[in-house]
């Protein structure tokens, strides 16, 4: 049985985990990848981890997690012949990845109009720090300064630095939308021109964030500190035999906290205890005891029970002892003779496209060969990337409604379901009721992910509403929902049901835990499948507590459903099927934190919590002279400094100055150093008026409640494509509802019925 992308030709020129992590995708939804490598062999068969810690370039476990799969051809591109094997290939190729700085290709006479003469309609994509134009497109960058320029290293102690998010997840993010870009360029009509897809990292870590340039906007216009902060309710904490995640997003859950651990009269004091201060340290005085003597199971279970978000901190041993994921099969076996190690499986499951076991990584020194499969082309016709795709949006919070969200902004018709008994409760995120009325409209959270839909309400708890949702399914391209297995299940729109009525249909589902497995029911958020997957336990200080990398998780699933489904739908128009997609949310962040599971079962070790050290770098976050301001620096290390005496000598010097001059001084002279950018610099400063302005990255619309907003777009650039990121502000609940219906074929009174019955409506029952 072929993947989805059967019959597309790809070729692979990354030096870094993006690039590598992009043609991994396209691995493993069937395309034909071919990883071009120096002689020297690409950087991360010297990274490793390598068994029993012995370096050698054929046994090292990320370069072989990422490669699996591909063909080798090693080239080298500075003499003419090696430079003519690799045109070769590319004459033959639908899409080539590269991840270089800026020119590279150029100055190797691979530049969009070379490879233009080589194949005229071919897709480059492009990953690079700060993306391929913009006054900032050479500015040197490392994946630390690529964080603190967007938001990614964030304060997790008042009296320690801030740190960023460990294990190179971030690295993975640029990858993940590189190949979401990639795909959605392959979609269009053939150009006559090579098409760029160009991604910016820093864009694609800003994407990932929950709006707190929005945030920031709305917490001042409040009159409120616009970087206030409150830290999640219980967070990780100590249990007897390791850490634990217990993730109140409710003011319910917290009540059932409180009554979990016997101390009910602190029920009423949450939002006291999130601020901090003497009530925090109280309530903290008389839990921490308390879970300290119960095992991390048992927490987890017990709250569960409670549907109370409550998920074990793995790291990369215990992983692998996770019931969900040993239940699903989830970490493979990979390896060669004599050796083998565990690694994460892959991000998605097709019901009628299964994903294979990948072939082994290529051998360094391997020669280029000609393409093993017929090459077959993936565009279609329209203006946009998804004309005339119809997409039921069943979804609710962010990693579904995300994806959704994408669709809609390059041509998808998205009708978006919620109900007035209960609306998204993404509404409440951000939004208080002291504002008024209509303060559910308020949240930015829920207004950055919910641009470009039509917004219907209706009661699915009712006869007359899943009977119209069923109508609805029945004329949709795609159907999407992101809630545990037992909602749409229960509603009788599960992907067997929707089948019954429209068997072409794509089926997107993507629940917290996976549609089976013991945990398949477990209520969760982003803060749960960070902490299951590993990366929490690789973020944070060496000697403090694992850290949530704050949420970036539902993005990072959405674009892998994105990803999925456009695989997905280029499997049906060659073949007529429509199938079910499996997102299991927790999957695809092990996927973007496989390092640890990797060493951890190549080594026997589980490497500590690193801050903002990397190996290969001197590194670190240092205060400035402005108070609460700080900057992060990055150079290789040649090994001749100490990195504690490198930060002393660093700290020293960045405390006396603005951080602006220490940034300056430093670019330079060619060091990578950026401020670490917080949510009420993310409209302005150098690199939004230098940078994101040009690239196009915010756009304004008006929110008919709230008034204009600049929206973040997506952190690429099609060229020549789409000019613009969305096509219409966020909708207030049931803006669309007489349109929809009205397109339904329903006349006016069944119209007036179903409102007199709640079965649709636009404002909260109760509000």
């Amino acid at each position: 049985m072929t993947g989805p992308l059967d019959g597309l030709h790809v070729v692979e020129l990354a030096s870094e985990i993006s690039g590598c992590y992009a043609a991994k995708l396209f691995v493993d939804l069937g395309a034909e990848v071919t990883k071009i490598e120096p002689p020297a062999g690409d950087p991360l068969r010297r990274w490793g981890p390598f068994p029993g810690g012995v370096p050698d370039p054929e046994r090292s476990g990320l370069f072989h997690y990422l490669n699996a799969g591909k063909r080798g051809a090693t080239v080298d591109l500075i003499r003419p012949d090696g430079l003519a094997e690799a045109r070769g290939l590319i004459a033959g190729a639908h899409l080539l990845v590269e991840d270089f700085t800026p020119g590279t290709l150029e100055g190797w006479g691979l530049g969009p109009d070379d490879l233009g003469r080589l194949s005229p309609n071919l897709v480059l994509l492009r990953i690079s720090g700060f993306g391929q134009c913009g006054p900032w497109q050479h500015r040197r960058a490392t994946p630390l300064t690529v964080q603190a320029a967007s938001g990614w290293v964030s304060n997790r102690d008042p009296d320690r630095p801030p740190v960023g998010v460990g294990a190179r997840i971030s690295e993975y993010v640029a990858g993940g939308y590189g190949a979401l870009g990639a795909l959605t360029a392959l979609r269009l009509p053939p150009a006559g021109r090579v098409r760029e897809v160009d991604v910016s990292q820093v864009e694609a870590l800003l994407s990932t964030l929950p709006y707190p340039m929005l945030m920031a906007q709305r917490m001042k216009n409040l009159g409120l500190p616009a970087n206030l902060r409150s830290a999640p309710m219980l967070g990780v904490v100590r249990a007897a035999d390791g850490w634990v995640g217990i993730n109140c997003l409710t003011g319910q859950h917290w009540l059932d906290v409180c009554a979990m651990l016997g101390l009910p009269e602190y029920g009423e004091r949450q939002i006291a205890i999130m601020l901090g201060g003497p009530e925090r340290d109280e309530f903290f005085g008389k839990a921490e005891p308390l879970l300290a003597r119960q095992t991390v199971a048992e927490i987890v279970e017990l709250g569960q029970a409670l549907r109370i978000p409550a998920a074990p901190v793995n790291d990369g041993a215990t992983v692998l002892e996770c019931p969900q994921y040993a239940e699903r099969g989830f970490f493979g076996q990979a390896g060669g003779p004599g050796w083998s190690f565990r690694r994460p499986g892959p991000a998605f499951r097709f019901s009628k496209t299964p994903v294979p076991q990948p072939r082994p990584a290529p051998r360094l020194g391997a020669r280029p060969g000609r393409w093993a499969t017929a090459a077959r082309s993936l565009n279609t016709t329209g203006p946009q990337p998804f004309s005339g795709l119809k997409v039921l949006d069943l979804t609710t919070f962010w990693a579904g409604a995300y994806l959704t969200c994408y669709l809609g902004a390059f041509g998808a018709d998205i009708v978006k379901v919620e109900s007035i008994q209960r609306p998204d409760g993404h509404r409440y995120s951000g939004a208080f009721a002291y504002e008024g009325d209509d303060w559910y409209e308020r949240s930015p959270i829920w207004q950055g992910t919910n641009l470009n839909k039509r917004d219907l309400t209706l009661d699915l708890t009712s006869e007359r509403g899943v009977d119209i949702a069923r109508r609805l399914a029945a004329a949709a391209d795609v159907v999407v929902e992101n809630f545990s297995p037992r909602v749409v299940e229960q509603f009788g729109l599960d992907y067997d049901a929707l089948a019954a009525l429209n068997p072409d249909v794509i089926a997107v589902r993507m629940p917290g835990y996976g549609l089976q497995g013991p945990w398949r029911d477990y209520v969760g958020w982003a803060l749960n499948f960070e902490q299951t997957s590993g990366m929490s336990a690789v973020t944070g200080y060496p000697d403090g507590p694992p850290c949530n990398p704050q949420g970036p998780a539902d993005p990072i699933v959405g674009v892998h459903a994105g990803v999925a489904l456009l695989a997905a739908l280029e499997h049906r128009r060659r073949t007529g099927e429509g199938q079910l997609i499996e997102i299991a949310q927790i999957e695809v962040a092990a996927c973007v934190a496989a390092e640890p599971v990797i060493e951890y079962s190549m080594t026997g070790a589980v490497r500590p919590r690193e801050g903002n050290r990397q190996r290969g770098y001197l590194q670190g976050v240092y205060p400035t002279g402005e108070e609460g301001v700080w900057v992060a620096v990055s150079l290789p290390d040649d090994g001749r400094l100490d990195h504690d005496t490198f930060d002393e000598l660093v700290t020293g010097w960045t405390r006396a100055q603005a951080v602006a001059a220490v940034v300056k001084s430093l670019q330079e002279q060619g060091i990578p150093a950026e401020r670490v950018i917080t949510g009420d610099r993310m409209y302005d400063g150098d690199l939004i008026g230098g940078q994101l302005d040009v690239r196009g990255y915010y756009e304004e619309f008006t929110h008919p409640i709230t008034g204009p907003h600049r929206y973040p777009g997506w952190p690429f650039r099609i060229t020549p494509g789409p000019v613009r990121h969305h096509r219409a502000a966020p909708p207030t609940l049931g803006q669309h509802n007489d349109e929809i219906l009205r397109d339904l074929g329903l006349s006016a009174d069944e119209v007036a019925s179903l409102r007199s019955e709640r079965v649709i409506g636009e404002r909260p029952l109760g509000a």
